[in-house]
């Protein structure tokens, strides 16, 4: 089940303070951890696995394909691969570089049935 009330937090300067002593390759690291814990509290799920990925990718994809705006999305990222394959696009959408923005969208289609065109603007951007 998607858990729309996840704050990505992985991406955002908050994650340390401005005390921390760590280097910026120490940075990353924590950065990664906290990225794939995000992705997991997103998907609704304690630990990564492979089917269950695959399913709660599934799913939402059911959930939101009827939004034309995320479904351009999709079809870009997928066709990068040479691919029409919505549900890939969709994997792609939960990349390190993308899910901030993604999550923002799909949380507020998933609640409102609409995307604001400030979270949908900013997707694009990094898509398109």
């Amino acid at each position: 089940m998607y858990n729309t009330k996840v704050n990505c937090t992985y991406n955002t300067s908050d994650v340390f303070l401005e005390t921390d002593k760590i280097s910026d390759q120490e940075k990353e690291v924590i950065r990664d951890a906290l990225y794939r814990q995000e992705l997991l509290n997103i998907l609704g799920m304690e630990e990564f696995n492979e089917d269950e990925m695959n399913k709660a990718i599934h799913e939402l994809h059911e959930q939101i394909s009827s939004c034309q705006e995320l479904i351009e999305c999709i079809l870009k990222l997928s066709g990068r691969f040479m691919s029409t394959d919505e549900e890939l696009g969709l994997m792609i959408l939960f990349a390190y570089d993308y899910m901030y923005l993604t999550h923002a969208c799909i949380s507020e289609y998933l609640e409102t049935e609409q995307i604001s065109e400030k979270n949908i603007r900013n997707l694009r951007a990094i898509i398109f």
